[in-house]
């Protein structure tokens, strides 16, 4: 599957959810594909519900944390929310609309429509409704809830499980199976994929190491400021050789 992480519903308020596209094939340890067009829904819900209680209980959120665990049981015995898909048949119409939906931002500007200097008016339709309601914040209200949705650094929105996976060991296969390539190809592929260099240089057709000199740069130190958080920013070192 391929999952990518949403914070944000149509009014900007905080609904973190995950949309997920899925294949309908699987690949086991014997290179057998199979096809499978059908998804317990009931059991996804109960599903989903254990894996992000048992990931937040094992968060040490606090000795409270565990009667909210039992009430959400308990409010929710059927499972957290999990909607049934809205596309069956991929086709480019679909593609397009899914990339994008995946990389639209919080707020189009088009839905701003009225800004008097301490005020803003942005219009939004609610999930099960068709008509459109307005919605009046401060400027800084309006700003924060735009900036709370800004991933912190690095952090990826999208992630990629299993032949998806371009590390997963049945991502050839599935390269194989569905651009019928070559053997040769695929063991340029294969070896396309095992550092970050090779991977710019395999798509892009661009070699992200060499110098405008002409020569090819050479790691020699990595930096990083004292006052600075170790994660928070760093400073790598190259020069050509």
């Amino acid at each position: 599957m391929i999952c990518v992480l949403h914070t944000f519903g149509r009014d900007l308020k905080w609904n973190p959810h995950i949309h997920m596209i899925l294949s309908e094939e699987a690949v086991g340890n014997s290179g057998k594909w199979l096809r499978f067009s059908h998804i317990n829904y009931e059991g996804l819900r109960r599903s989903w519900q254990y894996s992000i209680l048992k990931l937040l209980s094992e968060s040490n959120l606090g000795p409270g944390f565990k009667a909210l665990v039992d009430k959400l049981y308990a409010d929710h015995k059927a499972g957290f929310y999990v909607n049934s898909p809205s596309v069956k048949n991929f086709s480019s119409g679909v593609v397009h609309y899914i990339v994008r939906y995946v990389g639209r931002p919080v707020l189009a500007q088009s839905r701003i429509i009225d800004y008097d200097g301490d005020f803003v008016s942005f219009t939004y339709t609610p999930h099960g409704s068709t008509e459109e309601e307005t919605e009046r914040l401060s400027v800084f209200d309006f700003i924060k809830s735009l900036i709370i949705h800004i991933p912190d650094y690095n952090f990826k929105m999208i992630r990629y499980f299993g032949f998806y996976n371009e590390k997963h060991s049945k991502f050839a296969q599935y390269k194989l199976r569905k651009k019928r390539i070559s053997p040769a190809m695929l063991r340029t592929l294969r070896k396309a994929h095992g550092h970050w260099h090779d991977r710019i240089r395999f798509y892009f057709n661009y070699d992200s190491l060499k110098c405008f000199c002409g020569e090819q740069m050479t790691f020699v130190e990595l930096f990083c400021n004292p006052r600075i958080k170790i994660n928070s920013l760093m400073d790598y070192s190259w020069v050509g050789s």
